[in-house]
């Protein structure tokens, strides 16, 4: 019989890969050469996304990877928003009347030179990962935003250790951790090229942290994006779903370097997108005129907005916007407003809002998913579910819906209609799309599948 050991590396390897993080570890433990062995998956799969808590003890550990060769795997390092005061580090009384002695800014400088030197020595490994902060027991969003369901409380190293013992109910307040990261960064001349954050639905005010970071990275100069950095912000929200409270997840990414902003819902495993909770989106990710004509693809997904505002918004980037997703949004339309159709415009009609994608925006991939009207959700803007590459693909599709409207009709969504009510409507689609492959941005339905019906 053929043990594991015996195996070619090659081989080995394969049959790790295979394995999750915690199976790594226990591999690992079984003797010095599955140690060796294994010791690139276990790099891959447990120390690429770190996160640390602000006490010695936890950035201690970050130090100690940061010398090992194994720190090379390493590419995002989050720290939490919470300080953990020195005096509760420890049972001892006179440690802790020694602790006491010493106020929050010297607490803050002796935990932040841990992080200054972790720093330093991946800069000597190569390494550059992202940096990042976390409200505690925030939900963990992957480091490559994807989204299986699965989505665990983010703790950090330590955690246990110290929250173990007072409870989390216990935290401190929130400080200015976003200041102290870039500070260490600054003093261990680490260059940022990327910086997530992530925070709770406990969490009332940021605009303070976030300008910070925005005018001395997102910025190179007053009114003028870094054409190279990534800023991805997720907050937590909660809303009434069945008569139970649902927490959600919104996300905001600007990615200077490939042109990209996204703006979405993350979301929720086994809940229907037709009645998925939805974040409200404003139409100011920054601050208006800042940010006109600068991103080449968009994303805006599981979102309520304002005609006004979405129509403002996309018209901005006209002269750079070339990849468009719009996915499960709902605008009030005019057309359909009922009992408060005498308070909206009557331009706010789905006429005008495809007119624009089709006269305002010179489009070469259009994705537009169960866009629907703020009133009666099962009235859709185009059809259910349509995928447009080209400009003449795009133009054609949408002057055919367009003709739809001023004919009086419209694709009803089946989800939330009866099924000799249903009206499924899906024109020209692309070729490429009949491939099998996932469209970018894809949203799924409760089975896991995609929504797109050819």
């Amino acid at each position: 019989m053929t043990s594991l050991l015996s195996l070619p590396p090659e081989i080995f390897n394969a049959v790790i890969e295979g394995l999750s993080g915690s199976d790594v570890v226990n591999v690992r433990r079984v003797c010095r050469r599955t140690n060796a062995l294994s010791s690139h998956q276990f790099g891959l799969k447990c120390l690429a996304d770190l996160s640390f808590i602000w006490s010695s003890y936890s950035l201690q550990g970050l130090l100690d990877i940061s010398r090992h060769p194994l720190g090379r795997y390493v590419r995002r390092l989050t720290f939490a928003t919470h300080f953990i005061y020195a005096e509760r580090l420890t049972e001892d009384p006179t440690e802790q009347r020694t602790a006491r002695l010493k106020n929050l800014f010297e607490q803050w400088e002796e935990r932040n030179e841990l992080l200054v030197q972790a720093l330093e020595n991946l800069q000597k490994l190569s390494v550059q990962p992202i940096l990042g902060v976390y409200d505690i027991l925030v939900p963990w969003v992957p480091l490559d935003n994807s989204d299986n369901g699965d989505r665990p409380p983010r703790k950090g190293y330590g955690f246990e250790r110290y929250y173990g013992a007072v409870g989390v109910d216990s935290r401190p307040p929130f400080v200015h951790t976003i200041e102290y990261v870039l500070k260490a960064a600054q003093r261990a001349n680490f260059p940022i090229k990327a910086f997530h954050v992530h925070w709770n639905k406990d969490r009332k005010r940021e605009g303070d942290e976030l300008r910070v970071l925005r005018e001395q990275h997102l910025f190179s100069a007053p009114g003028k994006l870094n054409p190279d950095f990534e800023l991805l912000t997720t907050r937590q929200g909660f809303d009434q779903f069945e008569d139970r409270i649902v927490d959600w997840t919104t996300k905001t990414l600007i990615d200077t370097r490939n042109q990209k902003l996204e703006f979405s819902t993350i979301q929720l495993k086994g809940v229907k997108l037709g009645t998925h909770p939805r974040s409200y989106f404003d139409g100011h990710i920054l601050p208006t005129g800042e940010i006109d004509h600068c991103f080449r693809e968009i994303r805006l997904a599981l979102l309520s907005t304002e005609f006004d505002l979405l129509i403002t918004f996309l018209t901005s980037q006209a002269r750079t916007l070339r990849v468009l997703h719009l996915e499960a949004i709902r605008i009030p339309l005019y057309d359909v407003g009922g009992e408060v159709a005498a308070e909206l415009n009557p331009d706010h009609t789905a006429l005008n809002f495809l007119s624009m994608l089709k006269n305002d925006l010179s489009l070469e991939y259009l994705r537009m998913t169960r866009l629907c009207d703020n009133f009666d959700f099962r009235r859709l803007i185009g059809g259910h579910d349509d995928t447009w590459v080209g400009r003449e693909e795009i133009q054609e599709g949408l002057r055919i819906y367009m003709q739809r409207e001023e004919d009086d009709e419209f694709s009803v969504d089946e989800e939330l209609t009866d099924d000799d009510e249903g009206e499924w409507i899906s024109v020209h689609h692309s070729e490429d799309d009949d491939d099998g492959e996932t469209q970018p941005g894809a949203l799924y339905d409760e089975n896991n599948e995609e929504t797109t019906q050819q």
